[in-house]
Formats: C-alpha cells, structure tokens, sequence
C-alpha cells in the first residue's frame, strides 16, 4: 500500500479504438450510449473518490493494442494474457484483479473495497 492508501485501478478498452477517426464515424445513437457510459463511470469514480478520500487512491488507464503489453504493469500483463481482452474492463485491488468484464457500480464498488478499508481502518487504529 502506498502511503497508507488503498491502491485502486481501472483499466478500461479504449473506446475509439478500431474507429479510424474517433466519434464521427460512430452512429449518432452509439455515440450518445458512449457518452453516457463515460459520463456514468466518471461520476462512479468521483463518488468514491469523494467518499473514500485519504484511504482510496484510485487510477484508471485504457487498455489499447497501440500501445506495447510492456508499458502495462506486470499484474495487467498476467491478467491480459489469462482473460483475452473481451473480458475489460479490469478492477484490480492492491494488484489483485477483484473483477473483470463489467465496469461495477458505486455500490459495488464500496462492497469489493470494504474489506480493504475495514483493514486499512484497524491498522491506522
């Protein structure tokens, strides 16, 4: 644990990937689903961070077959080369990989760190 907070990460599919020009050659509706989504996980990830402040460091990053397997930490690597890269989006908990293949919501978010937390309470005790 860095600094005595719990270590969260995200790590996403990129959204525009396999879209050679980014939105504008996406559908209307699927731009708008897209939007939504981003706009959905964003708020999830600021609530928590609201919430969980000083306990929770939280970081996300997109997966994308433009960047080298290398630039990824190991415990992503090891995932990646287990579950394929349908199974994204990852949520990993002091390098554990806690889910894949749905991005959870705030609730559920709180449910899987709620073990973390109740710990990282008792030791700061």
């Amino acid at each position: 644990m860095q600094s005595g907070k719990i270590k969260l990460e995200i790590y996403e599919d990129d959204p525009f990937e396999g879209s050679c020009c980014g939105p504008s050659r996406v559908p209307e509706q699927s731009v708008e689903e897209l939007r939504r989504m981003l706009i959905e996980r964003n708020e999830t990830v600021r609530r928590l961070e609201e919430k969980l402040h000083g306990m929770v460091e939280v970081s996300r990053d997109i997966i994308s077959g433009r960047r080298g397997l290398m630039s990824y930490p190991e415990h992503v690597r090891n995932a990646l080369s287990q579950k394929g890269r349908t199974s994204l989006p990852y949520v990993f908990i002091e390098e554990k990989l806690v889910t894949a293949g749905n991005f959870p919501s705030y609730e559920e978010f709180l449910t899987l760190l709620n073990t973390y937390t109740k710990k990282s309470e008792t030791q700061n005790k």
